[in-house]
């Protein structure tokens, strides 16, 4: 029995209890006291029976309170004279050796409490199957199909929505330990998770999926007490139980939403064996370190000082480091103690309400309706031409707080852009490995926030530019070598906001984009037939057609010609661009801007004829009103007017639309500069109304494919104003 940790542990409930700030113990904090119950009972073994008792009554109060079959705050208040008591009964044994104190008064509590009748001084065999079940760490893989219930189906499905959350935090977290395996913060951030899903798995009698957390929670405990190095296999085997678990609570959500009524059974024995077969122990000392370092930070010890007690505990019992310190008497066992729970301390958890999704959208909504109501309110006639400065102002803290609410509501909609990043960290590993390179993942801005609505929308467009990189810009290791690059290549994923904007760079350290093949190929396909005049970036952007590429051989991976188009498409879907960057053998860089919601727009409101139209603001440069003499017609070019310079073709929007236009000339009127990657035009409008936020409306099926239009929005007067799409007006122009 390890009388320390013990120690630990209860210290640790008791910390983690008194910093709840109400009387109620959720499903979360549940998981985690039944896990270190659990690790408590385990400690044990065959000794100090009181506390096991004590221990396993809690265990029984906590499955009861979580399933609402007691009453909160009684349970509440049971579970804290419990956690005292097991201090006293810790603490006595300490200080005695053993512990005479009477238990009896507070498991009659316990079972009058729960219901339930606890075993006190005599272990039946069940009692012994369970305790076989702790010493050896093996649970069942499968599960009865024939008697499985929901016994509460809010229960089960918090359970399936936060057991998804803590996966997703284990494969981002597994591939930075892979890049830093010594990282004592990564391996606790992925065993943390198993241990919960176990814990609630148990709680909810899903034995297969709390059997195999347990299996790789026990494998990763190894790796956490320095007994395994972090080893490619191991890598492997938590990443195929992560996938084993998603599959499982994916056939549970299944059972939930009414498509099935019996759970299959799932086949995890070889997993089971890998876990098993690995015994490969570290002898580096290096969770020695750790500890010693932590109490140095805390100016404990001493460098020096802390290099004598490693030799120390090296020569007599490896990896007892605190016990050395202690005998020593450079540090209290207090002092060790605080160390210890330093380094395997959790991370806060933020205190969140779920809401249904449709809901949140509704109410994004319904502000963006009382936002246009306002500005309807505001532009109205009579409110224009009104003398009443009290209605004044309170219109104007109307517009105010409507503009809060729309910030704010857009804040709901933004999530981090973290777990897709994680996804294609993931992607990169496995491509990698089946294409016999070595390539590490860099990720930058993973906190910054995108429109919810885009994640999915963004996500095939990055999967096809990754498995490019992957597949046509990385080299082979050997090829690497010989160019005098190391042969571990990089993919770098950066993510940051820039004006209106979220940007998102792709770039990789590889053989780069060949020019020459990419003109050949391009010829050879009739899509060009002279490059007099193109510029690198034009060439490049070639690789977007349909059905272009220069592979030499088409693969399971690419070499069709279909997923950079895809990329376009999903890019221009979300109204924004994509910009491409290469140098021959240093490697290629692709940067997708998108708008920052899909819910607003940030526009200068234009008018030609009657008709008015919003351009983003984010495409816009400038504004000019051209001379005359700015005013060219080029042969084989069109019209062109010199702006600061600069010749740039102009775009009649009234000629595109086939509308009326107050002017015939452009220097009668103003020209609007926008930019499109990195290309720009002169749009020729009648006149600038000013600059709004506008609440994007979908135009509908009939509407949605129409070139040069991303969308419409309700104006102030009630009127729609149509948002234009810079690329598409491009393309319209110069059709």
């Amino acid at each position: 029995m390890d009388h320390d940790k013990i120690t630990r542990e209860i210290e640790d409930m008791a910390s983690s209890f008194l910093s709840l700030d109400r009387e109620i113990i959720d499903i979360r904090t549940a998981g985690k006291f039944l896990n270190q119950l659990e690790q408590i009972l385990r400690e044990i073994g065959s000794g100090l029976d009181p506390l096991k008792w004590v221990a396993g009554g809690l265990n029984t109060l906590l499955e009861k309170v979580v399933i609402d079959a007691v009453d909160e705050k009684q349970g509440y208040q049971t579970f804290e004279e419990g956690i005292t008591l097991m201090q006293e009964i810790i603490n006595g044994y300490g200080k005695a050796g053993t512990y005479d104190g009477d238990v009896d008064p507070f498991l009659d509590t316990l079972a009058a409490v729960t219901g339930s009748q606890l075993v006190k001084r005599q272990k039946t065999a069940e009692d012994d199957h369970a305790q076989e079940t702790l010493d050896t760490g093996k649970t069942a893989s499968t599960q009865d199909n024939t008697t499985f219930q929901i016994e509460d189906e809010s229960l089960f499905k918090d359970f399936i929505v936060e057991a998804l959350e803590y996966l997703g935090e284990i494969e981002v977290n597994v591939l930075n330990l892979e890049q830093t395996p010594d990282d004592l913060e990564y391996i606790n951030a992925v065993f943390r998770p198993f241990h919960s899903i176990k814990g609630v798995a148990g709680f909810i009698n899903l034995q297969d999926i709390s059997g195999l957390a347990h299996e790789i929670e026990t494998l990763l405990d190894r790796v956490r007490n320095r007994e395994l190095s972090v080893t490619s296999e191991i890598i492997d085997i938590v990443l195929d139980g992560a996938d084993a678990l998603k599959v499982m609570i994916g056939n549970y959500q299944e059972i939930l939403d009414g498509k099935s009524d019996t759970p299959p059974v799932f086949e995890v024995d070889g997993l089971y064996e890998r876990i098993r077969g690995i015994d490969k122990y570290d002898d580096s000392g290096q969770g020695v370190k750790k500890l010693g370092s932590i109490l140095v930070e805390q100016g404990v010890l001493t460098d020096e000082n802390l290099e004598k007690s490693l030799l120390t505990a090296k020569e007599g019992a490896p990896k007892k480091l605190g016990e050395t310190l202690i005998l020593e008497g450079q540090v209290t066992p207090k002092q060790v103690s605080q160390a210890l729970r330093k380094q395997v301390q959790q991370t806060a958890e933020t205190q969140t309400v779920r809401i249904e999704v449709n809901r949140l959208d509704d109410l994004v909504d319904m502000i963006g309706e009382l936002v246009i109501c306002q500005s309807m309110i505001k532009q109205s006639p009579a409110m224009v031409q009104t003398n009443d400065q009290k209605l004044v102002r309170d219109v104007a803290q109307l517009a105010t707080i409507t503009s809060e609410l729309q910030r704010m509501s857009t804040g709901f909609r933004m999530i981090p852009i973290k777990q897709t990043f994680q996804r294609m960290s993931r992607m990169v590993r496995d491509l990698a490995k089946k294409a016999d390179k070595i390539i590490s993942v860099e990720l930058i801005g993973e906190d910054t926030e995108i429109d919810r609505n885009m994640v999915e929308e963004i996500y095939n467009p990055l999967v096809h530019m990754i498995r490019n990189s992957v597949d046509h810009g990385i080299e082979k290791p050997q090829e690497r070598v010989k160019k005098g690059k190391p042969e571990k290549g990089t993919i770098r994923l950066n993510a940051f906001h820039r004006g209106g904007n979220v940007v998102i760079e792709i770039s990789d350290d590889g053989a780069g984009l060949n020019r020459e093949r990419i003109l050949a190929k391009a010829k050879e396909k009739g899509l060009v037939t002279t490059d007099n005049g193109m510029s690198d970036e034009e060439v490049f952007h070639l690789i977007f057609l349909p059905g272009f590429s220069t592979a030499q051989a088409v693969t399971d991976v690419s070499g069709r010609g279909v997923g950079m188009d895809v990329v376009r498409q999903g890019v221009e879907k979300l109204r924004g661009k994509i910009e491409v960057a290469s140098t021959g053998g240093a490697g290629t860089t692709i940067t997708t801007l998108f708008p920052l919601t899909m819910a607003i727009v940030d526009g200068l409101i234009v008018r030609v004829g009657r008709e008015r139209y919003i351009v983003p603001a984010t495409a816009v440069r400038q504004l000019v009103r051209p001379r005359e003499k700015a005013y060219t017609n080029v042969a084989g070019s069109g019209e062109m007017l010199d702006v600061m310079g600069d010749l740039l073709p102009l775009v009649r929007l009234n000629r595109l639309f086939g509308i009326d236009s107050d002017y015939r000339e452009p220097w009668e009127a103003l020209t609007v500069i926008i930019e499109s990657g990195k290309r720009a035009k002169c749009l020729f409008v009648d006149e600038v109304l000013g600059k709004e936020e506008v609440v994007i409306k979908s135009l509908g099926n009939g509407m949605r494919k129409t070139k040069g239009i991303s969308g419409g929005a309700i104006l102030g007067d009630g009127n729609v104003g149509l948002i234009l799409d810079p690329e598409g007006l491009f393309e319209l122009s110069e059709r």
